[in-house]
């Protein structure tokens, strides 16, 4: 018998790694209760502020904020933050704003 693991055992230990890792929190929802900061590459590229009212983009529109956004994911929200499709689930501030912010229908 060879030592040197064939393509199926790398398949089943790759799934179950994977599965374990999901179970315990690891993978998928690890971003998901993780506050978004305002230094974040991806909040910088879309300017995202913590408080709309203070926003000095051009782009943003009086009213405009995340708690009135398509992305915002309200039924989550905890403490005035929620998840946000736009940075990958982790929390924003209702009262926030960014780039990516799109009016609900």
């Amino acid at each position: 018998m060879s030592s040197q693991y064939d393509r199926r055992d790398f398949l089943k230990l790759t799934a179950g790694t994977l599965a374990a890792a999901a179970g315990v929190g690891l993978v998928g929802t690890a971003s998901a209760q993780e506050k978004l900061t305002t230094s974040d590459p991806t909040a910088t590229a879309l300017h995202y502020t913590e408080d709309a009212a203070t926003t000095k983009e051009a782009t943003h529109k009086a009213g405009s904020h995340c708690a009135n956004c398509a992305l915002y994911q309200a039924a989550a929200e905890k403490n005035g933050y929620a998840p946000c499709g736009a940075f990958g689930g982790k929390l924003v501030a209702s009262k926030g704003w960014c780039a990516a912010w799109t009016q609900k229908s």
